[in-house]
């Protein structure tokens, strides 16, 4: 039969105080020693204590593992949002990334021009059609009036947010100056810029 150990000599085999000891075996983590008959002896343990308590501090070290791990992918998440963030951040200055009341801005400015362009057509080729009674000279002029509204809507050209975008930045406090010339350059903007063959007035 193995030895049995007092409080006493398994606290100091552990290391601990025998209070501690007392707690751990009312916490289920070490179990008395038992006489012949099964019952618990009362102030007795027996070696296979020692091994109950290096489970028990094995344990306790893959809770702090686990917390630990946490707490690194944690931080990992935020620092990953924080780059994430000044990505979006720069690209917004640069004018890749445009706030969507800008987008909103500019291209409800840019849709009502082009619904008075469309609703300015029959006022605009009435003339042109009186005494015309070839269908191709009819066709080319109503045709030409609506390929010159069409283009109002096409292509998308950055800098037609430029204006709104550094009007915006600078409400911030930002440098525009700061930025690269692209930045500089879309500030002095002021809409969408035309071929001298397209000059568009109603």
């Amino acid at each position: 039969m193995a030895q049995n150990l007092d409080t006493t000599t398994l606290a100091k085999l552990l290391d601990i105080t025998p209070r501690h000891v007392r707690n751990l075996t009312n916490d289920g983590v070490l179990s008395r020693a038992r006489d012949e008959d099964g019952n618990e002896i009362a102030g007795r343990y027996n070696l296979l204590s020692v091994r109950d308590y290096c489970r028990y501090l094995k344990g306790l070290s893959k809770l702090d593992d686990a917390s630990q791990s946490r707490w690194t992918a944690l931080r990992n998440q935020r620092l990953s949002n924080e780059v994430e963030m000044s990505n979006l951040r720069l690209r917004q200055y640069k004018g890749q990334l445009h706030e969507a009341s800008d987008v909103e801005f500019v291209m409800t400015n840019m849709l009502t021009f082009f619904k008075q362009r469309v609703l300015a057509i029959p006022s605009r080729i009435a003339r042109k059609l009186v005494g015309l009674k070839k269908f191709s000279e009819i066709y080319d002029v109503i045709m030409g009036e609506i390929v010159l509204c069409l283009r109002e809507l096409s292509g998308y050209d950055p800098q037609m947010f430029a204006q709104q975008t550094a009007a915006r930045l600078a409400e911030q406090g930002v440098d525009l100056s700061a930025l690269n010339g692209k930045e500089n350059s879309a500030a002095e903007t002021t809409g969408p810029a035309l071929d001298g063959d397209e000059t568009l007035s109603l």
